[in-house]
């Protein structure tokens, strides 16, 4: 049985907790961890809270590796239901002063946050800038409140999912790309360079956000994920497993290093199709080269190009940026590259939000979706992966 952490924290939704607590623990083990400040909107009457194990141990000087961690390392998932301005400001600093803090910092696996808050506080500059830094964490899904009446009366954003609507999405969590569990999956993504000389460089506006969608999504969903990624506007931390390479043979290389050993491979990363023919060593001094008026080009490595060709079981997905959706081309680059499936996206979605699409596979079949955020565009992604793997 997956084993939920359920952590409540002092905002009006709280008081819906009860009713959360009652449909998850039908289908999961669930911990119930909670806030000072949430008491003060719900009680829990016939179960242990952790918060309180927690204390017990602080003043009983009992605080080496006991309870309070243990359920960190014995756990599946994080829910925070309701996140409050006041919790997503603390988590978000580093700060883990009592246990609902703790889990979040200690975690290593996903955490579901659900805010809930007054309108002006969900829109003002610090929570703003508090999301997009949580919300580019690898394991933190950020699920936009409601649009609706507010404790305070008036309408706006705030507004706390339902109790059935998290149990819906934290099902769907654990369901979501079964035939993936025991894969590897090797992606690309982010954008190359083609150098001039030293300093200079040919690039493109990609923004690496539609591929680091993928493998957020991807985390604790398969046996093991390596990304090898380019320039872009996140901030992402190199590990062993994700690697950065900023040029096309850069990005084949460390490719190559994964390739043989993966199943599912994902190349989204927008490769420079063309590099500088001869790259100047060192610096072109604009006083000293008055008569360098222009720069001679010749294709560039093909990374997809260069895989298919030692295809051998490896379930290979291409992506295709265009002006319009052109099948056509798409059936041309699927076959050319042996390629299982093809996701062709527009030039007018670079650094992005959001992402229109259709996919292509193999066998000829067309899907087409509407305009949708990147987070939910690379959940159709993997569904449809995870459908023909």
């Amino acid at each position: 049985m997956k084993v939920i952490n359920l952590i409540i924290t002092g905002g009006i939704a709280a008081s819906k907790s009860n009713h959360l607590y009652d449909l998850l623990s039908k289908k999961y083990k669930v911990n119930v961890i909670m806030t000072k400040n949430a008491h003060k909107f719900v009680k829990f009457n016939n179960i242990n809270t952790y918060d309180d194990i927690f204390d017990k141990e602080f003043y009983e000087d009992n605080h080496h590796y006991a309870d309070h961690i243990k359920i960190a390392f014995n756990s599946d998932l994080n829910v925070v239901y309701p996140a409050t301005y006041n919790y997503i400001g603390k988590v978000s600093s580093g700060i883990s002063d009592d246990l609902a803090s703790l889990l979040f910092a200690v975690c290593k696996f996903d955490c579901l946050l659900f805010p809930s808050m007054n309108t002006n506080m969900y829109t003002n500059k610090t929570l703003e800038k508090n999301k997009k830094y949580l919300s580019n964490l690898s394991n933190v899904f950020w699920y936009e409140p409601k649009y609706g009446r507010l404790a305070s009366g008036d309408y706006g954003i705030g507004r706390a999912h339902e109790p059935i609507e998290v149990l819906e999405i934290v099902d769907k969590y654990f369901k979501d790309y079964n035939n993936l569990k025991n894969k590897n999956i090797l992606i690309n993504f982010g954008r190359t360079r083609s150098y001039i000389d030293k300093v200079r460089y040919i690039t493109n506006s990609s923004s690496g956000k539609m591929g680091y969608e993928i493998v957020k999504k991807l985390y604790n969903k398969c046996n093991n994920i390596i990304s090898v990624f380019g320039d872009n506007d996140l901030n992402i931390t190199q590990n062993e497993n994700n690697i950065y390479a900023n040029t096309n043979v850069e990005m084949l290389e460390q490719m190559m290093k994964y390739y043989n050993s993966s199943d599912i491979v994902i190349c989204c990363a927008a490769l420079t199709d063309y590099e500088v023919c001869e790259v100047y060593q060192g610096k072109i001094e604009k006083r000293d080269n008055k008569n360098f008026d222009k720069i001679s080009l010749k294709e560039s490595i093909d990374v997809l190009k260069e895989l298919s060709k030692i295809k051998q079981n490896q379930f290979l997905v291409g992506f295709s940026l265009a002006n319009d959706f052109d099948i056509d081309k798409a059936k041309n680059k699927l076959i050319e590259k042996k390629l299982d499936m093809i996701v062709i996206n527009l030039v007018d979605t670079l650094d992005s939000e959001y992402n229109k699409i259709k996919i292509l596979t193999k066998s000829n079949d067309i899907y087409e979706f509407e305009k949708l955020k990147k987070s939910e565009v690379a959940d159709i992604i993997l569904q449809k992966i995870n459908q023909l793997v």
